[in-house]
């Protein structure tokens, strides 16, 4: 199988964010304040701040928002490879 350039760039770039999104989910599921904690360049918090969503309530949204992260990406690999070709 070759590949073209700009699908070889596709497919980095969208291997990129899978593997961003994986490790942002598993933090934000095992501990939301250690979420927090990991550097800007590599937590993807959007508008979630500590003060509001590192403790009571809000760690239970977080930890919600990483489950269901984690339940597409797993979603999506066992679409595509999971399933034989028919």
């Amino acid at each position: 199988m070759k590949l073209t350039i700009g699908e070889f760039v596709g497919f980095v770039c969208f291997l990129a964010v899978v593997i961003a999104v994986t490790f942002n989910s598993i933090f934000m599921l095992v501990s939301p304040s250690a979420w927090f904690r990991l550097p800007p360049w590599i937590r993807l918090t959007g508008s979630l701040t500590e003060r509001r969503y590192g403790h009571g309530r809000g760690t239970v949204e977080v930890r919600l928002t990483g489950a269901v992260f984690l339940a597409v990406i797993a979603g999506i690999f066992v679409h595509f490879f999971g399933h034989p070709q028919r």
